[in-house]
């Protein structure tokens, strides 16, 4: 027993230590790039690296690691939104949406994924809408709002299902496997006993739907203040507005107060 548990702590040294030398890594690799692209995805990929260590046990390295999280993404936002690369932010907004969730802050994670969610539609970039729909969903099953999470699951299952989108329909069905814990739903709405015929009038419907209503929620994107992001960012700030091309930006102030939250909510 007393071997056994000194092999588990010499692993998660072992482990510690890696992680702590590839962020090491990725530092020095900031300090000697002078590429504000590059430099945006070595900070996203210390954001990644930060937001697998938020559900520790250990409460000091969560805490630090949330914190971290955010603060790395926020720096690569600065650049993406710079250079105009759309890829980048919805991975940035998606990524502090997770950072924001895991510190349990859900009025802030559900506004960032709303943003990752217009911007994927902007960009009609159906996986990015899946995924986003999907966090989205997430988010909603943990404040207890089922009816809207299933709404949100269901539409990315016709996506994922109309565009032959297997692994991301593999990510939805979890989403629906957590979802069907606390709701019952009839097997015809179902997704794991749905009949082809239901399947096919439901794809029918969310085309027509599409066809005439066109998702036109403008994103809004918040002061890069990170000390005004970790808390809240309650205080007003003023940010002239400006345009990118193919993606129309209204950049407001004071978005993270609850009347900004209820305009942008689906």
């Amino acid at each position: 027993m007393k071997k056994l548990i000194l092999l588990a702590a010499y692993s998660l040294f072992i482990i510690t230590a890696v992680k702590a030398n590839t962020i090491d890594s990725l530092k020095q690799k900031l300090q000697l790039t002078t590429d504000d692209s590059q430099k945006a995805v070595i900070y996203s990929q210390m954001a990644e690296l930060y937001l697998n260590d938020v559900n520790s046990t250990n409460a000091y390295t969560k805490r630090i690691s949330q914190e971290n999280a955010v603060n790395v993404t926020m720096q690569a936002m600065r650049l993406y939104y710079r250079h105009n690369d759309t890829t980048g932010l919805i991975g940035s907004y998606r990524n502090l949406a997770k950072g924001y969730r895991s510190q349990r802050k859900f009025a802030q994670a559900k506004w960032f994924i709303l943003q990752a969610n217009t911007l994927s539609r902007e960009q009609k970039s159906t996986t990015d809408i899946i995924n986003t729909l999907v966090d989205l969903a997430a988010i909603k099953m943990d404040i207890n709002d089922f009816n809207l999470a299933k709404r949100d699951l269901k539409e990315a299952h016709l996506l994922a299902v109309k565009n032959n989108l297997t692994a991301c329909d593999s990510l939805v069905k979890i989403g629906f496997s957590r979802l069907y814990t606390v709701i019952h739903v009839p097997d015809s709405e179902n997704v794991f006993t749905q009949s082809p015929q239901n399947l096919r009038a439901e794809l029918k419907a969310l085309d027509l739907l599409n066809a005439k209503k066109a998702v036109s929620i403008k994103p809004i994107i918040k002061s890069f203040s990170r000390r005004k992001v970790l808390t809240a960012a309650l205080k007003p700030t003023f940010i002239p507005k400006v345009q990118m091309p193919a993606v129309n930006w209204d950049i407001s102030s004071n978005i993270m107060n609850s009347d900004s939250l209820k305009m942008v909510s689906l």
